[in-house]
């Protein structure tokens, strides 16, 4: 599970051949700002620009349960729709059993330590069957009705955010890593952030709706949000302001 370490300045730009700790972990540098331990996707990392998770698969969500699983049990299989599953794609991430039997549950996924601990590959059409966490078990049974969610840790395989923004926010590239590095993504404090219009000290930013990876000034944030951070100094749009991150 995600842990908390403390480190020297500098550390926040160290990059990784192969995980070494729990996707999400926390960094916290003596300034208190907060980085959390996250995998690139298979593009170089942009410093300075506002990631986002994975995208949602559609056919992995609202899938139905093969088989009933009692309650206690370590594994939650389905048979998903009409697109792929990777080895290991919802490696700590979630399963979210979001109707009938044993509806209103979510289960985290295990790391996988090895190749297929989490999931085996599957095909199109077939069934997934996910290994729980250890500690993690069934609550309430699951039936052949039973309906669930596979969901990605939003801290593997990010990119650079659409704009809108059509997945989770994640944080902000401390530097440049090469394509499918770890790496540490700035979540809180103080940071360096590609700028798209015009932004006002003290107020706050969103992500842009028309440029990529950078944030730009809030007109409604009930309808242009979600809330990244608070501008402490405004650089022309294309370059890079400094914001207080926040996000969540």
């Amino acid at each position: 599970m995600p842990r908390t370490f403390y480190a020297p300045y500098n550390k926040q730009v160290d990059t990784f051949a192969s995980q070494t700790r729990d996707a999400g972990s926390w960094l916290i540098l003596p300034d208190e700002r907060a980085f959390r331990y996250t995998l690139n996707d298979a593009t170089a990392e942009v410093a300075a620009n506002l990631y986002q998770s994975a995208l949602p698969i559609a056919d992995h969500h609202n899938v139905v349960a093969d088989v009933a699983r009692a309650v206690g049990a370590v594994a939650i299989s389905a048979t998903l729709g009409a697109t792929l599953a990777a080895v290991d794609l919802y490696q700590e991430g979630y399963v979210l059993t979001n109707d009938a039997a044993g509806e209103g549950y979510l289960y985290r996924i295990k790391r996988a330590r090895t190749s297929a601990e989490a999931h085996a590959a599957v095909a199109a059409s077939a069934v997934l069957t996910a290994n729980l966490e250890p500690g993690e078990s069934v609550q309430v049974a699951l039936t052949t009705s039973s309906e669930v969610s596979f969901n990605h840790n939003r801290f593997r395989v990010v990119l650079i955010h659409d704009s809108p923004p059509t997945a989770t926010l994640v944080g902000v590239s401390p530097g440049v890593a090469a394509a499918s590095r770890w790496y540490y993504s700035q979540v809180r404090g103080p940071a360096p952030v590609l700028t798209q219009g015009t932004l006002v000290i003290g107020d706050f930013c969103v992500p842009s709706a028309t440029t990529d990876g950078s944030v730009m000034p809030s007109a409604a944030f009930e309808t242009d949000g979600p809330y990244v951070g608070i501008v402490r100094r405004v650089s022309a749009t294309t370059e890079q302001s400094l914001v207080d991150l926040c996000i969540e």
